[in-house]
């Protein structure tokens, strides 16, 4: 028996039995055997991934950290944000972390490091944009942590692929990614810290693979054989394994006179592995905090009514808290100045249906704190060419509480902007007198409300020739409605109604209706503030 043999048996790796077992002559023997399970599998962060469901995972969170865009601020003196486009290390974080990877693929490549060996590094190297001009990463295998006795500092021993030598370096010089740790100074892997869970998953697979080899046909039993010895026994059952698996399956088979077989039928095991393995499935899934959904497994989890929360609790559950731990440790390693930090936008992974984004869009416009050219600018679209979508609009009948008072006690202003013309002189005409401008504001807003109704209404009445019977009957409830809503009395808007009924009787009725659309609220709002007498 030779050392390889030697070492297969002492570690229970048979490539032919255990599923995921290396050759022996492949490079597994000279790194990191990886963990034992208590299904016997052994598990690593490169067996792990041959688990489909580590795999999705990984891939998703890698994926959505690297589309994530890293930006740099800064905060003047009133406390408003501005990029800080001009920083080192904007451009290094924002397209090109080094010369070899854009930002998409360093950011997934370290973040794949965190989720199978719960450490990512990467080299700081200084040159023309600074202290931190490139990032370049480093493999987990190849670092060793080691906390400086005395001092407490971290420094790091890199064995550097690329000389064959192992370097020493200081804090300053690592971009350090950590998962939870026990020690504060090295992560724990995710692999390492749930071994069974994934040995389970590898066990179930690599099953599959060998009754699905077998082309998922049960083992059966060879009746009345009698060998001369073993090695006769032996070369029998591995000419009719051969002659019936894989390229040979479904051939007709010949057995030596004597012998007859009998199959065996599927083992209750054997029928309920798809529902083991969909349970291991959703059990891996939460271990990296992803809905199941995600990974295709829908039957219970997300509906087409409930997928949009379920992608909202992925990007608050699972892809916020790490991009916490980047921005947490890129204010750490990378940013000099206390004056800057940096934040990751996640607007891609919150961004509804096309219906609920533009309902969103338009409560922000309407209520003055988003303007329209901020949300063209969300959606990927150029600024209005005039300038006007750079305005913030509110409704008129807006006002703080406590501007809202009683128009009798307001004390009198001299603000002819504030007056309701009813005469030749605003100022000094009869009939007219101050109302602050707030409160005629108010008033405007419900006047015009009242106009477009009675607009609306006459139109109609017109336009299918009512009696004058039912001109009078709209009038008559007209005349209750800006009672309400104006807060007048009765008979103020049943004389107001009566002239207007007057005027459609004279027969010139588009008159009446373009001069009612012109200064109809005008004359509402005066009667409603007491401006007109």
């Amino acid at each position: 028996m030779n050392i390889i043999d030697n070492l297969r048996e002492l570690f229970g790796m048979d490539a032919e039995n255990e599923g995921g077992a290396p050759a022996p002559w492949d490079d597994f023997w000279y790194g990191p055997i990886g963990a034992g399970s208590s299904t016997g599998m052994r598990i690593s962060a490169d067996t792990a991934k041959r688990i489909a469901t580590v795999l999705a995972c990984v891939s998703i969170i890698g994926r959505n950290v690297g589309m994530a865009p890293a930006g740099i601020f800064t905060d003047d003196s009133k406390g408003v944000k501005h990029a800080a486009k001009g920083h080192p290390i904007y451009t290094l974080l924002r397209t090109r972390p080094n010369d070899q990877q854009t930002a998409f693929e360093f950011k997934q490549m370290l973040q794949g490091h965190l989720e199978l060996r719960g450490n990512a590094y990467a080299e700081i190297i200084p040159g023309k944009r600074g202290a931190v001009d490139q990032l370049i990463p480093m493999h987990p295998d190849r670092v060793t942590p080691e906390q400086m006795k005395g001092t407490g500092r971290i420094r790091y021993r890199y064995n550097d692929p690329l000389t064959g030598t192992t370097r020493t370096l200081v804090s300053e010089e690592v971009f350090h990614l950590r998962n939870f740790m026990d020690d504060g100074v090295v992560g724990q892997s995710t692999i390492q810290l749930s071994v069974d869970t994934f040995g389970v998953a590898l066990g179930q697979q690599d099953y599959v693979a060998r009754f699905f080899d077998n082309n998922a046909t049960p083992g059966g039993i060879i009746e009345g054989a009698n060998f001369k010895n073993a090695a006769d026994e032996k070369r029998f059952v591995e000419m009719w394994q051969q002659r019936q698996t894989r390229a040979n399956r479904h051939k007709t088979a010949v057995l030596p006179s004597g012998l007859t077989y009998k199959e065996i039928g599927v083992k209750p095991i054997d029928a309920q592995l798809l529902d083991s393995r969909k349970f291991s499935r959703i059990e891996v899934a939460s271990i990296f905090g992803v809905p199941p959904h995600l990974i295709g497994e829908t039957e219970k989890t997300a509906t087409y009514a409930s997928v949009e929360q379920f992608n909202i609790m992925f990007a608050v559950q699972c892809v916020l808290p790490r991009l916490i731990l980047w921005e947490q440790a890129i204010a750490r390693d990378l940013i000099l100045s206390p004056n800057y930090y940096c934040e990751f936008g996640m607007d891609f992974l919150l961004r509804g249906d096309t219906a609920a984004r533009f309902g969103a869009y338009q409560v922000a416009i309407q209520n003055g704190w988003m303007c329209q050219d901020e949300v063209r600018a969300k959606e990927g679209m150029n600024p209005i060419p005039d300038g006007s979508g750079g305005n913030y609009w509110r409704p008129l009948n807006w006002a703080p509480l406590g501007q809202i008072s009683d128009p009798a006690a307001e004390p009198l202003e001299d603000n002819s902007k504030s007056v309701i013309d009813t005469g030749d002189d605003p100022s000094s005409g009869p009939g007219a007198r101050h109302v602050p401008e707030r409160l005629l504001l108010l008033a405007s807003a419900a006047a015009d409300r009242c106009v477009r109704k009675e607009l609306a209404a006459v139109r109609k009445l017109l336009d299918r020739h009512a009696s004058a019977a039912e001109m009078d009957d709209f009038y008559a409830e007209h005349a209750r409605f800006l009672s309400e809503v104006l807060q007048v009395s009765l008979e103020q808007a049943s004389a107001h109604c009566r002239k207007h009924r007057a005027a459609l009787g004279n027969g010139n009725c588009d008159g009446f209706l373009a001069e009612l659309e012109q200064t109809g609220a005008a004359a509402l709002a005066g009667m409603a503030t007491g401006a007109v007498q």
